[in-house]
């Protein structure tokens, strides 16, 4: 059995696997995420993870924001010791990581999904065919403070981020990795947007050249198990009940997604539903 050992270095690297969304056959309401040769266990972490529900919460998020980013890009650090218009958009949520032990923040990042209208990314760029039509969730100011188990934080926000899309029955996950940081995404299984790997610039990295990685949802486990990922075991057996965010949307998982689309902008995004056991 493979497992995640954490260094504080961000995840372990693995070769690229190239997903198509087109090909994919399985639909939600087959995917298993509880491996069928192992049985799901609990495993305690030394942080929490929950969804930001009050103004002394995103405060706290925000600082994490401002000391990740004052590290490795002063330049975009400088803007962002207030809370953003985004983090109250519609579609929009931020997640805290805390210590037990000292209850200081840790890591944080922010979650905007097309439900409700577009992403930066629909509204920017021209996204590839592939794309159109779909849910998908933006990911950004992915920000880690621990020294000592800054590696496992980072993946606990992401175990996060792939639960909530799940329950939320989003297709494609998207971010920007300025280099050298992209690597962390594609260790995942994050792969280039854009067939040819061109950089991007937008408002949101002050128009720093960035590499835009998708993630889709639908194959992640068959393709972790398949490629023998090291995260596998983490991502998919383990039973992480620090991992909090589903108080907050649990009354969302059980709604046919079409239900909730007020907006003539949400209507282009296919329907899909699914039942699916959450770790």
């Amino acid at each position: 059995m493979l497992v995640y050992r954490p260094n504080g270095q961000g995840f372990p690297m693995l070769r690229t696997l190239a997903t198509d969304f087109q090909k994919a056959p399985t639909p939600f309401s087959e995917i298993s995420i509880r491996p069928d040769t192992q049985r799901p266990r609990a495993v305690p972490l030394p942080f929490t993870v929950r969804l930001v529900r009050t103004h002394d919460q995103l405060a706290r998020a925000v600082n994490v924001r401002a000391a990740a980013y004052a590290k490795r890009l002063p330049s975009i650090a400088c803007t962002l010791g207030n809370a953003e218009r985004e983090d109250d958009e519609p579609g929009s949520i931020v997640l805290l990581a805390e210590s037990k032990e000292t209850q200081a923040p840790v890591g944080t990042l922010r979650i905007h999904t097309n439900l409700h209208g577009p992403t930066e990314f629909e509204r920017e760029l021209t996204l590839p065919r592939e794309f159109e039509g779909h849910s998908i969730a933006h990911v950004s100011r992915l920000g880690v403070i621990s020294r000592g188990f800054g590696g496992q934080v980072k993946l606990a926000l992401f175990k996060a981020l792939y639960r909530y899309c799940l329950a939320r029955q989003i297709e494609w996950i998207m971010v920007t990795g300025i280099p050298p940081r992209d690597r962390d995404y594609v260790s995942l299984k994050f792969t280039d947007v854009f067939p040819d790997g061109r950089m991007v610039t937008l408002p949101s990295s002050m128009g720093i050249p960035a590499r835009l990685l998708a993630f889709n949802v639908r194959t992640a486990e068959q393709r972790w198990r398949e490629a023998g990922h090291q995260l596998y075991d983490f991502m998919c057996n383990q039973i992480h009940d620090d991992i909090r965010i589903f108080d907050s949307v649990s009354g969302a998982w059980s709604n046919n997604r079409a239900k909730k689309r007020n907006s003539a902008s949400t209507k282009r995004i296919s329907e899909i539903s699914f039942d699916v056991p959450i770790v």
